[in-house]
């Protein structure tokens, strides 16, 4: 017979480390699963569901049987995912990558070469200026982080990111735009 998840909470609270290491086992596959689901990099993953059953097995004095052990291992998760993402939101918002995606977005489903992209992406550079443009320059040429951007300016984190959001979503507009026009 199953040994409850109750029962083996129960043991962990008097010490029992191989009470701990069977709700690992219970609950490593869809914890890591679920992290993996909202990561790209696996790796990562699995060692954010290392370090949520570590801070669990830290704190499993501190469960209060409220809700499901489950719920109270994914809100550890969830803590630990939020913290990554924000360690390199950084790294994540306004990055290099999400510029050369502009170029392959959807717009290679058109049977657009690269270089064609490239060229409709630098026409629309051309079309941007002042401000804006200083920024792009900072960012994507200059490689400068939005934290040294934000430095240099004085301006806002988060006015910031959410300029570099518009403008790259301005700029996959006007490069799809601009490779339907070329093609009729």
């Amino acid at each position: 017979m199953e040994i409850s998840n109750e029962e083996l909470l129960r043991r962990c609270r008097k010490g029992d480390i191989d009470a701990f290491g069977e709700l690992v086992r219970r609950h490593e596959g869809w914890l890591r699963g679920w992290l993996r689901s909202r990561l790209r990099d696996w790796t990562a993953a699995d060692d954010l569901a290392q370090d949520a059953f570590v801070t669990a097995f830290k704190k499993i004095g501190d469960f209060r049987g409220d809700s499901s052990f489950e719920t109270w291992l994914r809100g550890i998760a969830m803590n630990h995912f939020r913290n990554f993402i924000r360690k390199r939101r950084e790294d994540c918002v306004g990055g290099v990558e999400e510029l050369q995606g502009l170029m392959f977005q959807e717009v290679s489903e058109d049977g657009m070469s690269g270089s064609e992209s490239l060229e409709a992406l630098k026409e629309c550079m051309d079309k941007v200026d002042g401000p804006s443009r200083d920024l792009l320059n900072a960012r994507y040429a200059m490689g400068k982080t939005v934290r040294e951007i934000e430095k240099e300016t004085g301006r806002g984190y988060s006015a910031l990111t959410m300029q570099l959001h518009r403008l790259r979503s301005s700029l996959a507009d006007c490069v799809q735009q601009t490779l339907q026009a070329w093609q009729t």
